[in-house]
Protein backbone atom coordinates (compact mmCIF):
# COMPACT_ATOMS: atom_id res chain seq x y z
CA UNK A 1 0.00 0.00 0.00
CA UNK A 2 1.51 3.51 -0.75
CA UNK A 3 1.45 5.88 2.12
CA UNK A 4 0.33 9.45 1.43
CA UNK A 5 1.47 12.33 3.18
CA UNK A 6 -0.06 15.41 3.08
CA UNK A 7 0.16 18.22 6.04
CA UNK A 8 -1.13 22.16 5.86
CA UNK A 9 2.22 22.96 4.61
CA UNK A 10 3.61 20.14 2.73
CA UNK A 11 4.36 19.61 0.12
CA UNK A 12 4.37 22.90 -1.37
CA UNK A 13 5.82 23.49 -4.26
CA UNK A 14 7.13 27.41 -5.24
CA UNK A 15 6.40 27.87 -8.70
CA UNK A 16 7.67 30.95 -10.81
CA UNK A 17 3.42 31.83 -11.36
CA UNK A 18 2.55 31.15 -7.28
CA UNK A 19 2.64 28.08 -4.93
CA UNK A 20 1.11 25.15 -4.93
CA UNK A 21 0.26 22.43 -2.79
CA UNK A 22 -0.62 18.94 -3.70
CA UNK A 23 0.43 15.31 -1.51
CA UNK A 24 3.14 13.08 -1.63
CA UNK A 25 2.49 9.34 -1.87
CA UNK A 26 6.07 7.21 -1.29
CA UNK A 27 8.63 8.84 -2.68
CA UNK A 28 6.78 10.59 -5.42
CA UNK A 29 5.07 14.32 -5.24
CA UNK A 30 1.89 14.88 -6.53
CA UNK A 31 0.63 17.80 -8.22
CA UNK A 32 -3.22 17.33 -10.05
CA UNK A 33 -5.20 19.85 -11.53
CA UNK A 34 -2.30 22.64 -11.86
CA UNK A 35 -4.49 25.49 -14.64
CA UNK A 36 -1.41 26.62 -16.84
CA UNK A 37 -4.00 29.08 -19.19
CA UNK A 38 -6.95 30.77 -19.97
CA UNK A 39 -9.61 30.82 -22.69
CA UNK A 40 -12.85 31.78 -23.98
CA UNK A 41 -14.43 29.81 -26.56
CA UNK A 42 -12.67 30.39 -29.77
CA UNK A 43 -10.20 32.76 -28.04
CA UNK A 44 -6.05 31.88 -28.11
CA UNK A 45 -4.99 30.56 -24.28
CA UNK A 46 -3.15 33.09 -21.86
CA UNK A 47 -0.97 31.92 -19.46
CA UNK A 48 -2.09 32.19 -15.68
CA UNK A 49 -1.98 35.21 -13.99
CA UNK A 50 0.69 34.92 -11.04
CA UNK A 51 -1.35 34.26 -7.34
CA UNK A 52 -0.89 35.15 -4.02
CA UNK A 53 -1.13 32.53 -0.88
CA UNK A 54 -1.08 29.11 -1.59
CA UNK A 55 -3.57 26.82 -4.45
CA UNK A 56 -4.68 23.32 -4.09
CA UNK A 57 -3.31 21.07 -6.74
CA UNK A 58 -4.68 17.67 -5.14
CA UNK A 59 -7.64 16.99 -7.61
CA UNK A 60 -7.68 16.62 -10.95
CA UNK A 61 -8.90 19.37 -13.39
CA UNK A 62 -11.91 19.58 -15.81
CA UNK A 63 -11.29 17.50 -19.42
CA UNK A 64 -12.91 18.78 -22.14
CA UNK A 65 -16.47 18.48 -23.30
CA UNK A 66 -16.56 14.83 -25.45
CA UNK A 67 -18.65 14.87 -28.72
CA UNK A 68 -21.92 12.98 -27.81
CA UNK A 69 -21.38 8.74 -28.32
CA UNK A 70 -23.77 7.50 -31.44
CA UNK A 71 -26.01 4.39 -29.36
CA UNK A 72 -25.00 0.93 -30.66
CA UNK A 73 -27.88 -0.28 -29.99
CA UNK A 74 -31.37 0.88 -29.46
CA UNK A 75 -31.05 2.53 -25.69
CA UNK A 76 -27.67 2.36 -25.40
CA UNK A 77 -25.71 5.12 -25.04
CA UNK A 78 -22.47 3.46 -26.11
CA UNK A 79 -19.27 3.25 -24.07
CA UNK A 80 -20.23 0.01 -22.92
CA UNK A 81 -19.01 -1.22 -19.26
CA UNK A 82 -17.91 -4.70 -20.17
CA UNK A 83 -15.09 -2.90 -22.47
CA UNK A 84 -13.87 -1.61 -19.56
CA UNK A 85 -11.87 -4.71 -19.07
CA UNK A 86 -10.19 -4.81 -21.83
CA UNK A 87 -9.62 -0.99 -21.94
CA UNK A 88 -10.20 0.64 -18.68
CA UNK A 89 -11.05 3.94 -19.20
CA UNK A 90 -11.78 6.95 -16.61
CA UNK A 91 -14.35 9.72 -17.04
CA UNK A 92 -14.47 13.13 -15.56
CA UNK A 93 -16.24 16.33 -14.90
CA UNK A 94 -16.39 18.69 -18.21
CA UNK A 95 -15.72 22.01 -18.96
CA UNK A 96 -14.71 23.65 -21.78
CA UNK A 97 -12.30 25.70 -19.42
CA UNK A 98 -10.36 22.70 -19.03
CA UNK A 99 -6.39 23.82 -19.41
CA UNK A 100 -4.84 22.04 -16.78
CA UNK A 101 -2.02 19.81 -16.13
CA UNK A 102 -0.41 17.03 -13.27
CA UNK A 103 2.90 16.81 -12.74
CA UNK A 104 4.54 14.23 -10.67
CA UNK A 105 8.10 14.18 -9.48
CA UNK A 106 10.59 13.20 -6.88
CA UNK A 107 11.77 16.39 -6.11
CA UNK A 108 10.93 19.74 -5.06
CA UNK A 109 13.00 22.74 -5.35
CA UNK A 110 16.25 21.20 -5.20
CA UNK A 111 17.96 21.65 -7.80
CA UNK A 112 17.81 18.69 -9.05
CA UNK A 113 17.28 19.31 -13.14
CA UNK A 114 15.96 15.66 -14.07
CA UNK A 115 14.57 15.15 -17.60
CA UNK A 116 10.94 15.96 -18.02
CA UNK A 117 8.08 13.65 -19.85
CA UNK A 118 4.91 15.90 -21.26
CA UNK A 119 2.88 12.98 -22.44
CA UNK A 120 -0.30 14.21 -24.75
CA UNK A 121 -3.04 11.68 -24.53
CA UNK A 122 -4.73 9.77 -28.05
CA UNK A 123 -8.24 10.00 -28.68
CA UNK A 124 -7.31 11.58 -31.96
CA UNK A 125 -8.27 15.33 -31.62
CA UNK A 126 -11.54 14.81 -30.36
CA UNK A 127 -11.49 12.62 -27.53
CA UNK A 128 -9.71 11.51 -24.69
CA UNK A 129 -8.22 12.85 -21.63
CA UNK A 130 -4.99 13.41 -19.58
CA UNK A 131 -6.79 10.79 -16.99
CA UNK A 132 -8.34 8.77 -19.13
CA UNK A 133 -6.26 5.63 -19.34
CA UNK A 134 -5.64 4.56 -15.96
CA UNK A 135 -1.79 3.57 -17.03
CA UNK A 136 -1.39 7.40 -17.59
CA UNK A 137 -0.72 7.90 -14.30
CA UNK A 138 2.82 9.24 -13.60
CA UNK A 139 3.57 7.71 -10.21
CA UNK A 140 5.58 4.48 -11.35
CA UNK A 141 7.70 6.21 -14.14
CA UNK A 142 8.45 8.81 -12.05
CA UNK A 143 9.86 6.59 -9.37
CA UNK A 144 11.53 3.93 -11.37
CA UNK A 145 13.25 6.61 -14.04
CA UNK A 146 13.87 9.64 -11.56
CA UNK A 147 12.04 11.81 -14.60
CA UNK A 148 9.29 14.83 -13.94
CA UNK A 149 5.78 12.75 -15.46
CA UNK A 150 3.58 16.18 -16.94
CA UNK A 151 0.68 15.47 -18.41
CA UNK A 152 -2.64 17.57 -19.76
CA UNK A 153 -5.88 18.44 -20.74
CA UNK A 154 -6.53 20.86 -23.71
CA UNK A 155 -9.42 21.96 -25.53
CA UNK A 156 -10.52 19.16 -28.18
CA UNK A 157 -13.08 18.25 -31.10
CA UNK A 158 -15.27 21.40 -32.02
CA UNK A 159 -13.81 23.74 -29.23
CA UNK A 160 -10.45 23.31 -30.13
CA UNK A 161 -10.39 22.60 -33.90
CA UNK A 162 -13.27 24.20 -35.96
CA UNK A 163 -12.09 26.69 -38.42
CA UNK A 164 -14.13 29.52 -38.88
CA UNK A 165 -11.38 32.08 -40.05
CA UNK A 166 -13.42 32.36 -43.08
CA UNK A 167 -15.41 34.85 -40.80
CA UNK A 168 -12.66 37.40 -40.37
CA UNK A 169 -9.66 37.99 -37.90
CA UNK A 170 -11.58 37.03 -34.52
CA UNK A 171 -11.35 33.47 -35.69
CA UNK A 172 -8.28 33.11 -37.16
CA UNK A 173 -6.66 30.23 -34.91
CA UNK A 174 -10.05 28.72 -34.30
CA UNK A 175 -9.66 25.65 -36.24
CA UNK A 176 -5.60 25.21 -34.33
CA UNK A 177 -6.59 26.28 -30.57
CA UNK A 178 -6.26 22.77 -29.27
CA UNK A 179 -2.75 22.97 -30.17
CA UNK A 180 -1.95 26.37 -29.01
CA UNK A 181 -3.18 24.95 -25.59
CA UNK A 182 -0.68 22.31 -25.51
CA UNK A 183 1.87 25.15 -26.27
CA UNK A 184 0.86 27.32 -23.70
CA UNK A 185 1.45 24.31 -21.33
CA UNK A 186 5.03 23.66 -22.84
CA UNK A 187 5.76 27.39 -22.09
CA UNK A 188 4.74 26.64 -18.49
CA UNK A 189 6.89 23.72 -18.06
CA UNK A 190 9.39 26.13 -19.14
CA UNK A 191 8.93 28.75 -16.68
CA UNK A 192 7.80 26.24 -13.85
CA UNK A 193 9.33 22.56 -13.84
CA UNK A 194 12.57 23.54 -12.41
CA UNK A 195 10.60 24.00 -8.93
CA UNK A 196 9.77 20.45 -9.37
CA UNK A 197 13.30 18.96 -10.13
CA UNK A 198 12.97 19.16 -13.87
CA UNK A 199 15.32 20.27 -16.29
CA UNK A 200 13.22 22.85 -18.66
CA UNK A 201 16.63 22.06 -21.43
CA UNK A 202 15.74 18.66 -21.41
CA UNK A 203 11.96 18.08 -22.25
CA UNK A 204 10.57 15.47 -24.16
CA UNK A 205 7.14 16.12 -25.93
CA UNK A 206 5.34 12.32 -26.02
CA UNK A 207 1.79 10.69 -26.88
CA UNK A 208 0.40 7.84 -28.50
CA UNK A 209 -2.79 7.94 -31.12
CA UNK A 210 -3.86 11.47 -31.45
CA UNK A 211 -1.19 12.00 -29.18
CA UNK A 212 1.17 11.51 -31.41
CA UNK A 213 -0.29 12.98 -34.25
CA UNK A 214 -0.28 16.07 -31.58
CA UNK A 215 3.86 15.02 -31.13
CA UNK A 216 3.95 15.53 -35.07
CA UNK A 217 1.73 19.11 -35.13
CA UNK A 218 4.49 20.63 -32.72
CA UNK A 219 7.32 20.17 -34.65
CA UNK A 220 5.70 21.73 -37.60
CA UNK A 221 5.00 24.72 -35.25
CA UNK A 222 7.61 27.70 -34.88
CA UNK A 223 5.92 28.56 -31.40
CA UNK A 224 6.83 25.30 -29.86
CA UNK A 225 10.80 25.70 -31.40
CA UNK A 226 12.73 25.60 -28.18
CA UNK A 227 10.13 24.14 -25.69
CA UNK A 228 11.44 20.64 -26.46
CA UNK A 229 14.31 18.73 -27.03
CA UNK A 230 13.27 15.46 -28.19
CA UNK A 231 10.04 13.57 -29.62
CA UNK A 232 7.97 10.34 -29.45
CA UNK A 233 5.36 9.11 -31.35
CA UNK A 234 3.36 6.13 -30.30
CA UNK A 235 0.85 4.84 -33.36
CA UNK A 236 0.29 8.54 -34.25
CA UNK A 237 1.93 8.86 -37.69
CA UNK A 238 -0.17 10.34 -40.44
CA UNK A 239 -2.28 7.92 -42.51
CA UNK A 240 -1.44 9.41 -45.55
CA UNK A 241 0.98 7.53 -47.09
CA UNK A 242 4.07 9.13 -49.19
CA UNK A 243 5.71 7.31 -52.01
CA UNK A 244 8.71 5.63 -52.06
CA UNK A 245 9.40 8.00 -54.61
CA UNK A 246 8.52 10.98 -52.57
CA UNK A 247 10.42 9.85 -49.57
CA UNK A 248 13.47 8.39 -51.40
CA UNK A 249 14.15 11.64 -53.43
CA UNK A 250 13.46 14.15 -50.57
CA UNK A 251 10.46 15.77 -52.61
CA UNK A 252 7.60 17.15 -50.68
CA UNK A 253 7.78 14.83 -47.30
CA UNK A 254 11.73 15.70 -46.61
CA UNK A 255 12.44 19.23 -48.52
CA UNK A 256 11.94 22.91 -46.65
CA UNK A 257 11.85 24.72 -49.53
CA UNK A 258 8.04 25.72 -51.30
CA UNK A 259 6.14 22.85 -49.82
CA UNK A 260 2.55 21.62 -51.32
CA UNK A 261 1.38 24.99 -50.96
CA UNK A 262 -1.66 23.88 -52.87
CA UNK A 263 -2.22 21.06 -50.91
CA UNK A 264 -1.75 22.82 -48.06
CA UNK A 265 -4.40 25.44 -49.18
CA UNK A 266 -7.05 22.59 -50.14
CA UNK A 267 -6.30 21.39 -46.31
CA UNK A 268 -7.44 24.66 -44.89
CA UNK A 269 -10.59 25.16 -47.47
CA UNK A 270 -11.94 21.57 -46.15
CA UNK A 271 -11.52 22.87 -43.08
CA UNK A 272 -13.29 26.35 -43.26
CA UNK A 273 -15.80 24.73 -45.23
CA UNK A 274 -16.92 22.53 -42.25
CA UNK A 275 -16.86 25.58 -39.96
CA UNK A 276 -19.56 27.01 -42.63
CA UNK A 277 -21.41 24.53 -42.81
CA UNK A 278 -21.72 24.64 -38.96
CA UNK A 279 -22.64 28.35 -38.93
CA UNK A 280 -25.60 27.08 -41.52
CA UNK A 281 -26.67 24.36 -39.12
CA UNK A 282 -27.05 26.54 -35.81
CA UNK A 283 -29.42 29.13 -38.17
CA UNK A 284 -26.58 32.04 -37.99
CA UNK A 285 -24.97 33.88 -40.58
CA UNK A 286 -22.04 35.93 -41.50
CA UNK A 287 -23.96 39.21 -39.89
CA UNK A 288 -24.60 36.89 -36.38
CA UNK A 289 -21.97 34.25 -36.59
CA UNK A 290 -20.61 36.00 -33.13
CA UNK A 291 -23.63 34.07 -31.36
CA UNK A 292 -21.61 30.93 -31.80
CA UNK A 293 -20.43 31.81 -28.48
CA UNK A 294 -23.17 32.12 -26.87
CA UNK A 295 -24.66 28.50 -27.69
CA UNK A 296 -24.66 25.32 -26.04
CA UNK A 297 -21.85 23.04 -26.24
CA UNK A 298 -24.14 20.43 -27.10
CA UNK A 299 -25.82 22.54 -29.94
CA UNK A 300 -22.49 23.60 -31.25
CA UNK A 301 -21.16 19.82 -31.42
CA UNK A 302 -24.50 18.31 -32.85
CA UNK A 303 -24.60 21.14 -35.40
CA UNK A 304 -21.11 20.38 -36.37
CA UNK A 305 -21.92 16.27 -36.55
CA UNK A 306 -24.69 17.45 -38.95
CA UNK A 307 -22.73 19.62 -41.39
CA UNK A 308 -20.07 16.71 -41.37
CA UNK A 309 -22.47 14.37 -42.53
CA UNK A 310 -23.99 16.86 -45.02
CA UNK A 311 -20.17 17.11 -46.52
CA UNK A 312 -19.48 13.59 -46.79
CA UNK A 313 -16.90 13.86 -43.84
CA UNK A 314 -15.46 11.68 -40.85
CA UNK A 315 -17.54 11.98 -37.91
CA UNK A 316 -16.87 11.38 -34.17
CA UNK A 317 -13.10 11.06 -33.38
CA UNK A 318 -12.07 11.71 -36.66
CA UNK A 319 -14.14 14.89 -37.04
CA UNK A 320 -11.42 17.35 -36.69
CA UNK A 321 -7.93 17.97 -37.27
CA UNK A 322 -5.50 21.14 -36.93
CA UNK A 323 -6.13 23.37 -39.55
CA UNK A 324 -3.16 25.35 -41.20
CA UNK A 325 -2.87 29.00 -39.97
CA UNK A 326 0.04 31.37 -41.86
CA UNK A 327 2.87 32.06 -40.19
CA UNK A 328 1.65 29.96 -37.29
CA UNK A 329 0.80 26.03 -38.52
CA UNK A 330 1.95 25.31 -41.90
CA UNK A 331 -0.42 22.23 -42.31
CA UNK A 332 1.09 18.37 -41.36
CA UNK A 333 4.66 17.22 -42.64
CA UNK A 334 3.15 14.65 -45.60
CA UNK A 335 1.63 18.23 -47.48
CA UNK A 336 4.50 20.83 -46.06
CA UNK A 337 7.41 18.89 -45.88
CA UNK A 338 9.31 19.11 -42.28
CA UNK A 339 10.92 22.23 -40.78
CA UNK A 340 14.77 22.99 -40.92
CA UNK A 341 14.19 23.98 -37.24
CA UNK A 342 13.75 20.60 -36.13
CA UNK A 343 16.40 19.05 -37.68
CA UNK A 344 18.47 18.23 -34.35
CA UNK A 345 15.32 16.84 -32.60
CA UNK A 346 15.56 12.80 -31.91
CA UNK A 347 12.77 11.03 -32.76
CA UNK A 348 11.57 7.60 -30.86
CA UNK A 349 8.61 5.80 -33.06
CA UNK A 350 6.51 2.36 -33.54
CA UNK A 351 3.44 1.15 -33.38
CA UNK A 352 2.07 -2.18 -32.07
CA UNK A 353 1.72 -5.58 -34.26
CA UNK A 354 -2.07 -5.52 -33.95
CA UNK A 355 -3.29 -1.93 -33.51
CA UNK A 356 -7.06 -2.30 -35.17
CA UNK A 357 -6.41 -5.37 -36.47
CA UNK A 358 -6.03 -7.33 -33.07
CA UNK A 359 -9.45 -8.58 -32.62
CA UNK A 360 -9.03 -12.37 -33.94
CA UNK A 361 -10.00 -14.36 -30.67
CA UNK A 362 -9.66 -18.02 -32.29
CA UNK A 363 -8.67 -19.00 -29.07
CA UNK A 364 -5.96 -21.96 -28.87
CA UNK A 365 -3.67 -21.75 -31.64
CA UNK A 366 -2.74 -25.59 -31.41
CA UNK A 367 -6.37 -26.38 -31.16
CA UNK A 368 -6.11 -25.83 -35.11
CA UNK A 369 -4.65 -27.84 -38.24
CA UNK A 370 -1.68 -26.21 -40.75
CA UNK A 371 -4.49 -26.84 -43.19
CA UNK A 372 -7.62 -25.62 -40.84
CA UNK A 373 -5.03 -22.76 -40.01
CA UNK A 374 -4.47 -22.13 -43.69
CA UNK A 375 -8.92 -21.86 -44.97
CA UNK A 376 -8.64 -19.55 -42.20
CA UNK A 377 -6.19 -17.35 -43.32
CA UNK A 378 -7.67 -17.59 -46.84
CA UNK A 379 -10.91 -16.42 -45.95
CA UNK A 380 -9.51 -13.54 -44.48
CA UNK A 381 -6.50 -12.66 -46.87
CA UNK A 382 -8.09 -14.00 -50.14
CA UNK A 383 -5.63 -15.23 -53.52
CA UNK A 384 -2.42 -13.75 -51.72
CA UNK A 385 -2.62 -15.87 -48.58
CA UNK A 386 0.63 -18.33 -49.46
CA UNK A 387 2.24 -14.74 -50.51
CA UNK A 388 1.61 -13.19 -47.22
CA UNK A 389 2.22 -15.75 -44.99
CA UNK A 390 5.69 -16.70 -46.87
CA UNK A 391 6.74 -12.94 -45.79
CA UNK A 392 5.06 -13.46 -42.29
CA UNK A 393 7.03 -16.20 -41.97
CA UNK A 394 10.13 -14.42 -42.76
CA UNK A 395 9.85 -11.55 -40.50
CA UNK A 396 8.01 -13.34 -37.90
CA UNK A 397 9.39 -16.93 -37.63
CA UNK A 398 8.17 -17.21 -33.96
CA UNK A 399 4.72 -16.76 -34.27
CA UNK A 400 1.69 -18.77 -35.04
CA UNK A 401 0.74 -17.95 -38.86
CA UNK A 402 -2.66 -17.31 -38.08
CA UNK A 403 -1.38 -14.04 -36.73
CA UNK A 404 -0.59 -12.65 -40.50
CA UNK A 405 -4.34 -11.36 -40.15
CA UNK A 406 -3.54 -9.78 -37.47
CA UNK A 407 -0.70 -7.73 -38.78
CA UNK A 408 -1.69 -4.03 -38.40
CA UNK A 409 -1.34 -1.69 -41.79
CA UNK A 410 -3.00 1.28 -40.68
CA UNK A 411 -0.94 2.40 -38.83
CA UNK A 412 2.66 0.92 -39.35
CA UNK A 413 2.38 2.00 -43.06
CA UNK A 414 2.77 5.50 -42.77
CA UNK A 415 4.70 5.40 -39.45
CA UNK A 416 7.16 3.34 -41.57
CA UNK A 417 7.04 6.27 -44.37
CA UNK A 418 7.69 8.84 -41.41
CA UNK A 419 10.76 6.55 -39.98
CA UNK A 420 12.09 6.47 -43.65
CA UNK A 421 11.57 10.00 -44.41
CA UNK A 422 12.71 11.45 -41.14
CA UNK A 423 16.17 9.77 -41.35
CA UNK A 424 16.52 11.12 -44.48
CA UNK A 425 15.85 14.72 -43.30
CA UNK A 426 17.31 14.62 -39.86
CA UNK A 427 21.09 15.28 -38.11
CA UNK A 428 19.33 13.51 -35.24
CA UNK A 429 18.54 10.26 -34.61
CA UNK A 430 15.48 8.13 -35.68
CA UNK A 431 14.90 5.14 -33.46
CA UNK A 432 12.09 2.86 -34.63
CA UNK A 433 10.09 -0.05 -33.08
CA UNK A 434 7.06 -2.15 -33.15
CA UNK A 435 5.64 -3.58 -29.73
CA UNK A 436 5.22 -7.46 -31.79
CA UNK A 437 3.68 -8.90 -28.05
CA UNK A 438 1.35 -11.64 -28.24
CA UNK A 439 -0.82 -11.30 -25.20
CA UNK A 440 -2.02 -14.79 -23.93
CA UNK A 441 -5.54 -13.63 -23.50
CA UNK A 442 -8.37 -15.33 -24.63
CA UNK A 443 -6.23 -17.76 -26.05
CA UNK A 444 -3.59 -15.36 -27.70
CA UNK A 445 -4.24 -11.74 -29.35
CA UNK A 446 -1.71 -9.79 -30.96
CA UNK A 447 -0.81 -6.51 -28.84
CA UNK A 448 -3.31 -3.72 -29.41
CA UNK A 449 -3.91 -0.22 -30.11
CA UNK A 450 -2.86 1.69 -26.70
CA UNK A 451 -1.34 -1.47 -25.18
CA UNK A 452 1.95 -0.57 -24.95
CA UNK A 453 1.42 2.57 -22.68
CA UNK A 454 1.83 0.17 -19.48
CA UNK A 455 4.82 -0.98 -20.45
CA UNK A 456 5.84 2.63 -20.60
CA UNK A 457 4.68 3.82 -17.27
CA UNK A 458 5.39 0.58 -15.69
CA UNK A 459 1.44 0.17 -15.08
CA UNK A 460 0.80 -2.80 -16.07
CA UNK A 461 -0.98 -4.26 -13.02
CA UNK A 462 -4.00 -1.88 -13.90
CA UNK A 463 -4.88 -3.75 -16.98
CA UNK A 464 -6.18 -7.35 -16.43
CA UNK A 465 -5.65 -8.34 -19.35
CA UNK A 466 -2.26 -7.71 -19.80
CA UNK A 467 -1.00 -9.59 -16.49
CA UNK A 468 -1.73 -12.71 -18.56
CA UNK A 469 2.01 -13.58 -18.97
CA UNK A 470 5.01 -14.78 -17.75
CA UNK A 471 7.10 -12.11 -19.59
CA UNK A 472 5.28 -8.93 -17.99
CA UNK A 473 7.76 -7.89 -15.49
CA UNK A 474 11.01 -8.27 -17.83
CA UNK A 475 9.12 -6.46 -20.80
CA UNK A 476 8.21 -3.24 -18.71
CA UNK A 477 11.74 -3.55 -17.39
CA UNK A 478 12.78 -2.94 -20.78
CA UNK A 479 10.16 -0.93 -22.50
CA UNK A 480 10.60 1.67 -19.69
CA UNK A 481 14.41 1.64 -19.45
CA UNK A 482 14.55 2.59 -22.79
CA UNK A 483 11.78 5.35 -22.44
CA UNK A 484 13.61 6.47 -19.88
CA UNK A 485 17.17 6.06 -21.12
CA UNK A 486 15.60 8.15 -24.67
CA UNK A 487 14.48 10.97 -22.45
CA UNK A 488 17.97 11.35 -20.71
CA UNK A 489 20.41 11.11 -23.71
CA UNK A 490 18.26 10.97 -27.21
CA UNK A 491 19.12 6.82 -27.24
CA UNK A 492 16.96 4.10 -25.89
CA UNK A 493 20.11 1.77 -26.18
CA UNK A 494 20.64 0.22 -22.73
CA UNK A 495 22.42 -2.62 -21.26
CA UNK A 496 21.23 -6.14 -22.75
CA UNK A 497 18.82 -4.08 -25.32
CA UNK A 498 21.43 -2.78 -27.96
CA UNK A 499 19.31 -0.24 -30.24
CA UNK A 500 20.80 1.57 -33.53
CA UNK A 501 19.06 4.05 -34.79
CA UNK A 502 16.81 3.57 -37.83
CA UNK A 503 19.10 4.92 -41.09
CA UNK A 504 18.06 4.85 -45.19
CA UNK A 505 21.34 1.97 -45.31
CA UNK A 506 20.36 0.38 -42.13
CA UNK A 507 16.70 1.01 -40.93
CA UNK A 508 16.71 -1.00 -37.77
CA UNK A 509 13.61 -2.18 -36.28
CA UNK A 510 13.61 -2.94 -32.53
CA UNK A 511 10.92 -5.81 -32.09
CA UNK A 512 9.77 -5.23 -28.31
CA UNK A 513 8.29 -8.83 -27.23
CA UNK A 514 9.11 -11.71 -25.05
CA UNK A 515 12.28 -11.76 -26.68
CA UNK A 516 13.38 -8.40 -27.75
CA UNK A 517 15.79 -7.74 -30.29
CA UNK A 518 16.69 -5.65 -33.69
CA UNK A 519 16.08 -6.92 -36.78
CA UNK A 520 16.99 -5.37 -40.38
CA UNK A 521 14.18 -7.07 -41.87
CA UNK A 522 12.08 -5.34 -43.58
CA UNK A 523 8.42 -5.80 -43.25
CA UNK A 524 7.11 -3.17 -46.35
CA UNK A 525 6.50 -6.01 -48.81
CA UNK A 526 3.93 -7.51 -45.92
CA UNK A 527 2.69 -4.46 -45.41
CA UNK A 528 1.80 -3.95 -48.88
CA UNK A 529 0.32 -7.35 -49.47
CA UNK A 530 -1.58 -6.61 -46.84
CA UNK A 531 -2.73 -3.49 -47.56
CA UNK A 532 -4.69 -5.02 -50.85
CA UNK A 533 -6.35 -7.49 -49.15
CA UNK A 534 -8.28 -5.46 -46.92
CA UNK A 535 -10.45 -2.41 -47.07
CA UNK A 536 -9.00 0.69 -45.36
CA UNK A 537 -9.97 1.10 -41.43
CA UNK A 538 -10.05 4.60 -42.18
CA UNK A 539 -9.72 7.27 -45.51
Amino acid sequence: MKKVIRTPDFPIAETADGKLHGFKQDEVFHFHGVRYATAGRFEMPRAVEPWEGVKDAKAYGYICPLLPEEPHEEGDPGGAPENSFEMPHVYWPMSENCQYLNVWTKHLGDGARRPVLVWLHGGGFCSGSSIEIPAYDGHNLADYGDVVVVNLNHRLNVVGYLDLSSFGEKYRYSGILGMADIVEALRWVQRNIAAFGGDPDNVTIAGQSGGGGKVAALMQMPEADGLYAKAVIESGALRKVPTDAEVLQGEKVCVDGEPLAAESVCEKAAWQRLGRRTVEELGLSEETVDQICQVSYQQLSEAATRAAVSLGMDTGMMMVAPSPVEGYYPGSYVTTGFRRETREIPLLIGTTLGEFTFMHYLGNKDAYTEEEKKEILRGELGDQTEEILKEFIRIYPEKDILYAMSVDTLFRRPTAAMARSRAAFATAPVYAYQMSLIVPYLGGIALWHCGEIPYVFRNVEMEPMQCTGDYTEKLQEEVSRAWVNFMETGSPAAEGLPWDPYTEETPNLMFLDEKSAQTLESDQRLLELLSGTRPPFLA
